[in-house]
């Protein structure tokens, strides 16, 4: 198992980005960078449930943890990724500590939670290495909790007291929405919302985590951030083309002057 190292997570910041194509090859590649974790992202993705197994084993082998997105707080969504060898998940639109509790619970196995227990699935190899497995879930698994709104930064206090949240994670184009400055994330009002969130982390031993955007990267980690995610494999492959489109049609230009 490719599980994110708790400790590191206090300690350093940790690198990620988002998987949204569903294609396994693309995970393949992602996964042979050097990220310290990515998003396989279900919520907003182009993948079924199912077609997140390939994109699972895509992963093996790799450094890369791979943490599945849901589109909701679903229990048996939960058990289905968890199974499959995710080593978290990331679940959207956290908006209190009841509904933080409920993820945390669906994802741990008893007595922590209500995770069903089964021997024969991917993540133990199909039993053959169930024991350690499920002696280490519980402390290695990683829940990570989406602020996304007013109420939920306002929450963020109570939420962040919740045994078993590792990471409040803003979602910023979300969050700007919510809070009336669609897309500004440099609004004064949408980064003093990001930087209580940080300050609510620290106090309670937790770690802040956010989707960066670029020429942000260096205020989000002086504010605080560590759980850091950089672009998509859609945005690498829309900056790809438009470059190599760029490129030819510059030569084209130079050789007709």
């Amino acid at each position: 198992m490719q599980w994110i190292d708790k400790q590191r997570m206090r300690d350093e910041v940790l690198t990620g980005t988002f998987v949204n194509l569903a294609s396994p090859t693309a995970v393949e590649i992602v996964a042979g960078v050097g990220f310290d974790w990515m998003v396989l992202d279900h919520e907003h993705g182009s993948d079924t449930l199912s077609g997140l197994r390939a994109c699972l084993h895509a992963c093996r082998g790799s450094q890369t943890a791979p943490i599945v997105r849901l589109p909701s707080l679903d229990a048996d969504g939960v058990k289905f990724v968890m199974d499959g060898g995710a080593a978290g998940v990331m679940f959207p639109f956290v908006q209190n500590a009841e509904q933080a509790a409920a993820a945390v619970a669906s994802l741990k196995y008893p007595p922590e939670g209500t995770r069903g227990v089964a021997s024969a699935i991917r993540a133990t190899r199909y039993s053959q290495n169930w024991k350690s497995y499920f002696e280490t879930a519980n402390t290695c698994s990683t829940v990570i909790v989406q602020i996304e709104t007013p109420q939920a930064v306002e929450n963020a206090n109570a939420i962040a007291q919740v045994n078993g949240v590792d990471v409040l994670f803003v979602g910023p184009l979300d969050l700007s929405v919510n809070l009336g400055y669609p897309a500004q994330f440099d609004h004064p009002v949408v980064l003093q919302a990001l930087q209580h969130v940080v300050d609510v982390c620290r106090r309670h031993g937790r770690t802040a985590g956010i989707l960066t955007k670029s020429g942000l990267e260096s205020v989000h980690l002086q504010q605080g951030f560590r759980f850091v995610a950089a672009g998509s494999d859609i945005n690498a492959v829309l900056d790809g083309m438009r470059a190599n489109l760029r490129s030819l049609q510059d030569a084209k230009i130079g050789e007709a002057s």
